[in-house]
């Protein structure tokens, strides 16, 4: 809370959300009460949430209960790595139900060998985009946002990566080709973001 209110380590640089809280599966006490400690600060602050889910279709759900019975406002609460976490629509789009943004962030990531899942096959760009379309289709484009998650510098154009334009220059056009519109590609880039990361008022 005081790094949100007052600056960070001294420097007054205010924190513009809490997160990225990573969670592993199954959850740890102490990952448990971090989770609650999030919730307690977001119902003091109106502040967003943002978090790393562990790597099983139940953990999303999971968190998603600990946050409700702490009193966290799931609209300001973004799940990431949806990518890797969710393979079966049903199971989706069930989560889905539960009001949160649903963020598909790791474009750019497609390889043969998920080191930290081996028995995960993980999804390429174009079937991201097949996952985006079907939420879009079942109505929930206002929960939807996109991301690169680029974390280790191979990821960066200078040592032969996408960069952080690969979402602009080559997602956005095949979105098109796919039947997503210009405007629903706006609200997700643009409009779902500021909505998410705006404090809600106390």
């Amino acid at each position: 809370v005081d790094e949100i209110l007052r600056g960070a380590d001294g420097t007054g640089v205010k924190c513009g959300l809490v997160g990225e809280i990573g969670c592993s599966w199954p959850l740890t006490a102490s990952e448990q009460r971090v989770l609650r400690a999030a919730a307690a600060a977001q119902a003091q602050l109106g502040c967003p949430l943002l978090i790393h889910p562990g790597r099983n279709s139940d953990a999303p759900a999971h968190i998603v209960r600990i946050l409700q019975e702490a009193g966290a406002d799931v609209s300001k609460t973004v799940m990431g790595h949806l990518d890797r976490t969710f393979f079966d629509t049903k199971k989706l789009l069930d989560f889905a139900e539960l009001g949160c943004y649903l963020e598909y962030d790791l474009f750019g990531v497609e390889f043969l060998h998920y080191q930290f899942q081996p028995s995960v096959d993980m999804p390429s760009d174009n079937e991201r985009i097949a996952r985006i379309r079907t939420l879009i289709d079942e109505g929930y484009e206002d929960r939807i946002l996109m991301a690169h998650d680029v974390h280790t510098k191979h990821r960066l154009m200078k040592y032969g990566g996408h960069g952080y334009s690969h979402i602009l220059k080559n997602i956005v056009p095949k979105m098109l080709l796919r039947g997503i519109s210009q405007s629903q590609i706006d609200k997700i880039l643009r409009e779902n973001p500021k909505r998410w990361l705006t404090f809600k008022e106390r």
